[in-house]
């Protein structure tokens, strides 16, 4: 399916955190906010905390988030598989070939982004965030969604992210499905 980035905040304020998102909006790119509950994330979230999803149409996969950790990108389905099923479908060795290295090149490249979305892009966001909500820090994950997101269940964790000034390092290995709280003040 796709990835997805979860904030986690304690505000109920989706009117304002939309004004927020739209505030920053680069030639129709804005990432806008829509309040979820994953019923696997409800364990992890204190009282007067709410999950947002800041969708980036069509969706996230590629992001910086965790970009470092091999388990953090979406997960790839064996060559081999992939070849198989193909040869039941009657494809022919030379086809097969063909798409077998379309998708090692594939592969190679680099993970497509938003424009501007490194680290800097994803702390001067929360930064924003936080600023505009009052808030002293906020959660944020992503996670690669196997199915319909919001109902799939998943192992979730949450830690620590530090301050968000120096959270470059977090922000690329954040593995996926774990909520990382960042201090904005």
């Amino acid at each position: 399916m796709c990835t997805f980035v979860t904030l986690v905040a304690a505000s109920g304020d989706l009117d304002r955190l939309g004004a927020l998102l739209s505030a920053r909006d680069r030639r129709g790119y804005a990432r806008h906010a829509e309040r979820v509950e994953t019923p696997c994330l409800r364990a992890h979230l204190t009282p007067g905390e709410c999950e947002y999803w800041l969708i980036h149409p069509p969706c996230d996969c590629g992001t910086f988030l965790g970009s470092e950790d091999p388990a953090g990108r979406a997960p790839e389905r064996p060559l081999d598989a992939k070849a198989e099923r193909w040869r039941r479908k009657g494809w022919s060795e030379e086809k097969i070939a063909r798409a077998l290295a379309d998708a090692g090149a594939a592969r190679d490249r680099a993970p497509r982004r938003g424009s501007n979305e490194d680290a800097a892009y994803w702390i001067d966001l929360m930064r924003a965030i936080g600023e505009g909500l009052g808030l002293p820090r906020l959660g944020l994950m992503h996670h690669f969604y196997r199915t319909a997101p919001g109902i799939e269940d998943f192992e979730a964790g949450r830690v620590a992210g530090g301050p968000v000034a120096g959270a470059a390092p977090v922000l690329a290995r954040m593995p996926r499905g774990v909520i990382h709280d960042f201090v904005l003040r």
